[in-house]
């Protein structure tokens, strides 16, 4: 998908480009294998972008729109897998695993307490990892978000800012409206240069 975005446009002369993941949906559903998943093709999306772009002449932005109720804890050893149990049990005397979402889907509860987490099942794609209140849909997190550039006017993105002032930012980087009044040779984005954008929530990269 980063590879036909990407694809010089004898049109155009400048380009904003928006690449998107599907990691938000993974995890709505407690599916961390999916959402981890999603976040390695995102990962490998961005390195190709890297190598179809030029640094002095492409800003790119790296961000999410909103965090998750996502956690990773139980002290696991170096070298287990991530989908895996943590060493100890739970006060329960139940294994619980080390990725768990404080609610969602996953929420699994009985006349008989908490499931036991099948080790058979965890690696599987579409496995629900447990949660501590029942929700049809898990919700997003209320923590800040990191935003990552590179590129000219990657210094603007710099410190902790409300959200808007990122298009701001881009906007003034790129030479755009509202800022269109702007020197070029400030180090702004050049004309024949790109403003890539690759958000890490949303849309799709992979089918499940």
């Amino acid at each position: 998908m980063a590879r036909c975005l990407l694809q010089p446009n004898r049109y155009r002369h400048d380009l904003v480009t928006f690449l998107k993941g599907r990691i938000d949906h993974g995890h709505h559903d407690t599916r961390a294998k999916q959402a981890l998943t999603e976040g390695v093709m995102f990962d490998k999306a961005i390195k190709r972008a890297g190598e179809l772009t030029t640094e002095k002449e492409t800003l790119t932005v790296v961000t999410a729109d909103h965090s998750h109720v996502f956690t990773f804890g139980g002290y696991t050893l170096r070298g287990t897998s991530i989908f895996g149990l943590a060493p100890k049990l739970a006060s329960d005397s139940k294994p619980y695993t080390s990725i768990l979402y404080g609610n969602g889907p996953g929420y699994r509860n009985t006349s008989a307490g908490r499931p036991a987490p099948n080790e058979t099942e965890l690696e599987l794609n579409n496995y629900e990892q447990q949660a501590a209140v029942p929700l049809s849909s898990e919700t997003h997190g209320g923590e800040d978000v990191v935003i990552f550039a590179k590129g000219p006017m990657a210094h603007l993105f710099h410190g902790v800012q409300e959200q808007t002032f990122v298009a701001h930012a881009m906007a003034y980087a790129a030479c755009i409206e509202p800022y269109t009044d702007c020197p070029h040779d400030s180090g702004v984005v050049p004309k024949a240069g790109l403003v890539l954008v690759l958000l890490m929530s949303i849309l799709l990269l992979t089918s499940w």
